[in-house]
């Protein structure tokens, strides 16, 4: 009889432990992301990804997908549809449809930090206009994927002069082409994948991006020059989620992510900036000629070349009943606070 006495409590300990085993394995979130690019351009989402793996207990883990999930220009639409929960979106790839946002990839920009991108990401981020692009396409912004003013690389004439971009075939983004485009320089749109055959096959004389990014696609092996100084700006990147697998995160699970978001920044900026000094001696060794492009030589470009592409982008807007002139004003705005 006495075999019986202490069934109940078992059988009620044995169902609490299922149940509990049960729910922690239904709170277990599993996310993919989706990114790709030189080292130092992975660091953001790789960062993120450790941060959140390394803290969550098994109960949140980010799986890193270099290149494998999405073309590089399709993972806003795949984020849109759920294909998978996080994924890094170049905006200037598709300007159409994340506009908005699409203001920071306008070139000469006074945003001279990566510091200082980080805060007028942030702000732009968190304005109203911009959270209801992002919603439109089911999805949520992280964060930036911050990178330093953009630098170019190429062979042929250098850019010793405004005059020598003309004929120029440059591989750059939309701003930063068209505002070249006023000095002859013709724009190439390629992804960071197409950039070292288009140079071996002459389909592009050059290449604006960062320097990190010119030494881990080893465009220095095809180089014959690069800038120093250009402060031309750069592409801007977002680290996108979709929207309902944010939404479905638990409060804990969301201040991870904002802890990890912190940590992430710290480790981009960190790495880009050692990136530059870490290819120089490759640059050197592989007898490239470096061009330093004096201040007066940017000014110009700031007021010749840049501020119409500014106006163009901003009238673009406009004609299609969006707030441009608002959003640009904001970010001019943003940048002078933050230190522009």
């Amino acid at each position: 009889m006495n075999i019986f006495k202490f069934t109940g409590p078992v059988i009620a300990t044995s169902l609490a432990l299922a149940l509990s085993s049960t729910i922690a394995a239904a709170e277990t979130i599993k996310w993919d992301l989706a990114l790709f690019g030189s080292p130092a351009f992975r660091v953001t989402g790789e960062a993120l990804a450790d941060y959140v793996n390394n803290n969550s207990n098994g109960a949140f883990t980010i799986t890193v997908h270099k290149g494998t999930l999405s073309p590089s220009r399709e993972v806003l639409d795949n984020l849109s549809v759920g294909a998978f929960q996080l994924g890094y979106v170049v905006s200037s790839y598709h300007p159409g449809k994340n506009p908005l946002v699409s203001v920071l990839d306008l070139p000469f920009l006074p945003i001279r930090s990566m510091d200082q991108r980080v805060a007028v990401a942030e702000a732009l981020f968190a304005n109203e206009h911009v959270k209801k692009e992002f919603a439109k396409w089911s999805t949520f912004p992280v964060m930036a994927v911050v990178q330093p003013n953009y630098e170019i690389m190429g062979k042929g004439k250098p850019p010793t002069s405004l005059d020598a971009f003309d004929g120029m075939r440059l591989k750059a983004t939309s701003g930063i082409g068209k505002a070249l485009g006023h000095f002859g320089a013709r724009r190439v749109s390629m992804t960071g994948s197409e950039q070292y055959n288009g140079l071996q096959t002459g389909v592009i004389d050059a290449v604006a991006a960062t320097p990190s990014a010119h030494g881990g696609w080893k465009l220095y092996e095809l180089s014959e020059w690069y800038t120093v100084g250009m402060d031309a700006g750069t592409a801007h990147v977002t680290l996108v989620a979709n929207r309902d697998a944010y939404q479905a995160l638990s409060a804990d699970n969301k201040e991870l992510l904002a802890k990890a978001k912190k940590h992430a920044y710290a480790m981009t900026i960190e790495a880009q900036s050692q990136a530059g000094s870490k290819y120089a001696p490759t640059f050197k060794k592989h007898n490239l000629k470096k061009i330093v492009i004096p201040a007066a030589q940017i000014e110009k470009l700031r007021k010749e070349a840049a501020k119409p592409v500014w106006e163009n982008y901003i009238a673009g807007l406009e004609d299609k009943g969006l707030p441009g002139r608002e959003i640009f004003d904001f970010v001019i705005a943003e940048a002078k606070k933050s230190g522009g």
